[in-house]
Order: structure tokens, then C-alpha cells, then sequence
């Protein structure tokens, strides 16, 4: 808008336009007067006079307007170079800039809002606004809304919203707006400028989420600095060790030291975890209170950008479960130790018992002996049983070929039953490997089927139909089947007084068989007997820690 009528002129025009109506002035003001009005020509050098001053105040007046049509000029140009800095700005913004009249009808739309929307720029200009509020959003506020509230507030800032992408997507946005008026004060546009927080909003859910999960964990957590000092324990830290946060936060993690590890356990913690990797090992440590506790210790690095910020550490309390096993492990060997000293000496004199000439004589005393040493050799047989079960569990397994393990059972088996009937039927190629101690399970389950069962076995092994990467092994009998009472405490897992099994041999197969990582089931035979299924992971697979106790 121009300020006056002669804003449009040049500085030359109006001099001359100056110029012209002064001398006219002076010219045509002497001819009115001699000529109208009678007067008294004015003298020449006076009206000399008069063009010589119009002359120069023409020349003073195009300074004075040339003047300032250059800094009008230059005022332009800088009005021109923000403006064309600012489209750059716009157009090479990181984030997306838009613009929209008051009805929504889109003026400006930049690269940014191209490669964060879908739309191109051709798409959308002139339209309304594509991008619509999400559904059912915690921030779906309309853009008919955001733009009413911008003109009312003359402007928004750090709005969160939720809009739809060309692809059908939702995103999440922080906006800005602000409102541009016309010369006569109406709202032209309305831009806006929006940060699309969608991945820092995911990451800021996720951190909260492994915040609760962390504050909720069962086991204690802490964090230290790279120089082991804490930085944060969890609920579960202070149950475990009697410390509260405050009273261990910006102390060293050696305030749970017991002095019973030795110096090389923790030079070795510290070779491991500063050289990236991940430390687990068993340790005893020290509660407030002064006890020890026992604890499987996990210590992994905390790294950004190849640098360790510190370490975050996991202890599992395995202080009573160690006990328990510790009671249980001596118990064992007590109980097995002596029953087998005793059942040496019940058999020694049931045996004279028998060989007695009294004993011969009397039939009823002859069976009592008998009684006593088939008892006897039950209960001693029970005691190797248990020393199986025993070895088994506490043994460390590897892989080994699963057609190995069948046939070494089976060689077993007809060695001890030389009248059996034993067939094996393995899947041709099968060559994959499974827990070795699976075949102190195979050699149990071929037994039971003998000794309880019929006179045939049948055994096959063949890769699971549903699951690459497990096999079937399949025992069969044509005996009478497990009772279904003793079947229904395995897979229940525990014995009450009016439900318990008959034996050992089923808990020894169910237990190795859990701590390889397998499952086993009981299903009809063909042979008109029993088949016991036991599906079997692939290698050495297994639970990293498991008790014959577990579910």
C-alpha cells in the first residue's frame, strides 16, 4: 500500500513535474498580472531571480526524492531477501511447515510435510487440509478446531495432536500456529509447524513400561556407574538385602560384599563385564542385618556408542532353594547308604533263615524267608533306583545322536531280557542329536514295559510333524497299560496321601525328561499295551535351571 499519490512517481518525474509548475508559476503569474491587472512589468532580473530559485529547489527536491526512493528501493530488496531466505527456511525445514487459509484450504506445504504425510505438494494445494485427526485418538482434536482456537489465541503453541498419514497411519505431532493478517487486519493464513514425536513418544511408552516392569521384577536389580558405584535399586533390591534405596544409592556395590568370595572371583567379574560381556556366576553376598545370602548374580554392560555409561546387575535369591537341595543331597546319600547296609544284613539273615533245616522244614517259615528276600532286593533295587534318579539329574547332558541313545538302550534291554521281543523302527536319515541323559529315561521305560508289561516293545523315532525342530521317541508295550491313577500324579507333579505312585522309574522319566527340555504323554498302543511318547528338543537344548520339584 502506498503511503501518498506520489509514492508511485521517480525522483526525476517529480523534479520535472516540480520544475514545470514553478516556472509556469512565475511565468504565468507575471503575465496575469501585466495583462490583467495593469501592473508594472516586473523587472527581468527579478523574475531571473525567481526561475534561478525554482531551478534550484527542483534540483534540491530530486536529491531529497531520489534519496529516498534508494532507501525504499534498499528496503524492498531487504523485504525481498528475508522473504526469499524465508521460503528457503520453510522449504528446507527439517519439520513439517503448512499453511492454510481460514476455511482449511491449503496455501503452503513444504518438503518436509511431503515426506512425513504421503501427499505431494501438487496434491494438496488449494484442497483442504488432507490430514485428519485419528480416530478415537487421546489427541484428536479437528483441524476445524486447532484452527478456530489459533485465531481466537492468536496462535498455539506445542499442541499435541494425532493425525492420519497418506498411507492410512498414525502419527503423533507437537504444533505450533500462528496467524498471518492482511493490511487491513483479517486473518490470510494460518501456519502451522509441526514435530512429528511419534518414535520419542513409542520410546518414552516403552521406558515406562520397563520402568514398571523393573520396579515390579521379582529379582533384585541395581545400577552402578562404570566404577561400580549404585545408581538405582528396585523394591525387590531392598527386600533382599535390608538396604533402602537411600541408604545404598552413591555407595559401592562391595557394600553387599560377605568376604567369602575370594579376590580372583571379583578381578574376573571385572575382566568380563569392562570388556563388554555378560557376567553370571553364583555369589554369596551380605544383608544388611549381617546373614549371608546365596544369589545367582546376571551383570551385563549399559553401552552407547561403543562406551560403557555403567552396568546393570540381577540377582536371583537362591539362598533357600540351595539349602533345600544341600538337606535333600545328604539325606539322599544317608538314606541310601544305610538302607543298603541294611537291606545287606535283613537279606544275609533272611537267607540262613531259609537255609535252615528248621526253615525247610516248615513250609510257612520257607515262604516268610522267601517274602523277606524278594522284599529285601525290592528295597535295594529301590535304592539303586534312586541312585539313577540321582546321577541323572545332577549330571551335566550333551548332545548325542538320538539313534545312538535307542540303540544302546535296546542292547541293554535284551542283555538283561534275552527272551523279549524288541523292535526299533528310526526314521531314515535321522541323524539329529538330543540330551544324552534321555537315555536313562529310554532304559527305564524299556524296563517297566518287560518287567510290568508283555514281552514285546516296540520303539520309534521320527521327526514331530508339527515342530522341525522336535523329535518323537515312542515306547510301546502289549502289557496292561499304567494304571491311570499313577499317570495323573506325573503329570500332576506332586503325590498326596490317597494319589501316589507305585514306583520310582515313571518320576525318573518325567524328571529327565523335563530337564531336557521335552514333554511326555501317554497315549493308546497298537501293540494293545501302552505307548509313552516323549517329545524331544532338537541338540542340547534345555531350562537353564531346573528343580525335579518344578510344576
Amino acid at each position: 500500500m502506498n503511503d501518498s499519490p506520489l509514492d508511485g512517481l521517480d525522483a526525476r518525474a517529480i523534479a520535472l513535474a516540480y520544475l514545470g509548475f514553478g516556472t509556469a508559476g512565475i511565468l504565468g503569474g507575471e503575465l496575469l498580472l501585466s495583462t490583467v491587472l495593469g501592473s508594472t512589468p516586473t523587472p527581468a532580473a527579478k523574475v531571473v531571480g525567481g526561475l534561478s530559485f525554482v531551478a534550484v529547489s527542483t534540483a534540491f527536491v530530486w536529491a531529497l526524492v531520489a534519496r529516498k526512493d534508494r532507501r525504499i528501493e534498499r528496503q524492498q530488496a531487504s523485504v525481498r531477501s528475508s522473504l526469499e531466505h524465508l521460503r528457503t527456511v520453510v522449504a528446507a525445514s527439517p519439520v513439517p511447515i503448512t499453511a492454510v487459509t481460514p476455511e482449511g484450504r491449503v496455501t503452503r506445504w513444504n518438503d518436509a510435510a511431503t515426506e512425513t504425510f504421503g501427499w505431494e505438494r501438487e496434491e494438496v494445494l488449494g484442497e483442504l487440509i488432507p490430514y485428519g485427526a485419528s480416530e478415537g485418538g487421546e489427541n484428536s482434536e479437528s483441524v476445524e478446531e486447532i484452527i478456530r482456537r489459533t485465531i481466537a489465541e492468536d496462535g498455539l503453541s506445542n499442541v499435541a495432536v494425532e493425525r492420519r498419514r497418506a498411507n492410512g497411519d498414525h502419527g503423533e505431532f507437537r504444533l505450533s500456529t500462528a496467524v498471518i493478517r492482511d493490511a487491513d487486519g483479517e486473518v490470510s493464513e494460518i501456519v502451522g509447524v509441526l514435530v512429528d514425536v511419534t518414535a520419542q513418544q513409542r520410546r518414552e511408552r516403552r521406558l515406562r513400561e520397563f520402568e514398571q516392569a523393573v520396579e515390579q521384577a521379582g529379582h533384585a536389580i541395581y545400577l552402578t556407574t562404570p566404577d561400580g558405584e549404585i545408581t538405582y535399586v528396585n523394591p525387590a533390591f531392598e527386600e533382599t538385602t535390608g538396604y533402602d534405596a537411600a541408604e545404598v544409592i552413591g555407595e559401592p556395590a562391595s557394600i553387599l560384599s560377605s568376604g567369602e568370595m575370594p579376590e580372583t572371583y571379583y578381578e574376573r567379574l571385572w575382566r568380563a563385564v569392562q570388556s563388554g560381556e555378560t557376567w553370571q556366576e553364583r555369589i554369596i553376598d551380605r544383608r544388611k542385618g549381617g546373614e549371608l545370602y546365596t544369589a545367582i548374580q546376571t551383570i551385563a554392560p549399559i553401552e552407547s556408542n561403543g562406551d560403557i555409561d555403567g552396568y546393570v546387575a540381577i540377582q536371583s535369591d537362591v539362598t533357600e532353594s540351595e539349602l533345600t537341595r544341600q538337606r535333600l543331597g545328604v539325606l539322599n546319600r544317608m538314606f541310601r547308604h544305610n538302607l543298603r547296609n541294611r537291606m545287606n544284613v535283613i537279606e544275609g539273615y533272611a537267607e540262613l533263615i531259609r537255609q535252615n533245616e528248621a526253615a525247610v522244614a516248615d513250609e510257612e517259615l520257607a515262604d516268610a524267608a522267601e517274602a523277606i528276600v524278594e522284599a529285601a532286593g525290592d528295597l535295594a533295587s529301590l535304592s539303586e533306583k534312586a541312585q539313577t534318579v540321582s546321577d541323572a539329574l545332577e549330571s551335566e547332558g550333551s548332545p548325542r545322536r538320538v539313534s545312538t541313545l535307542v540303540e544302546d538302550a535296546v542292547s541293554r534291554a535284551e542283555s538283561a531280557y534275552p527272551e523279549a521281543t524288541m523292535r526299533t523302527d528310526i526314521e531314515t536319515g535321522l541323524r539329529e542329536r538330543v540330551d544324552s541323559r534321555v537315555g536313562a529315561a529310554l532304559d527305564e521305560l524299556i524296563a517297566n514295559a518287560l518287567k510290568h508289561g508283555g514281552e514285546t516293545v516296540h520303539i520309534d523315532v521320527c521327526r514331530a510333524e508339527d515342530d522341525d525342530s522336535k523329535l518323537i521317541v515312542r515306547v510301546a508295550d502289549d502289557g496292561p497299560g499304567i494304571p491311570d491313577e499313577e499317570w495323573r500324579v506325573i503329570k500332576r507333579g506332586e503325590e498326596t496321601p490317597l494319589e501316589h505312585g507305585t514306583g520310582m522309574g515313571l518320576w525318573l522319566v518325567h524328571w529327565v525328561v523335563k530337564k531336557a527340555g521335552g514333554s511326555m504323554e501317554l497315549e493308546p498302543s497298537s501293540l494293545g499295551g501302552t505307548a509313552v511318547m516323549l517329545k524331544l528338543p532338537v541338540g542340547s537344548e534345555r531350562p537353564r535351571a531346573w528343580f525335579p520339584n518344578d510344576d
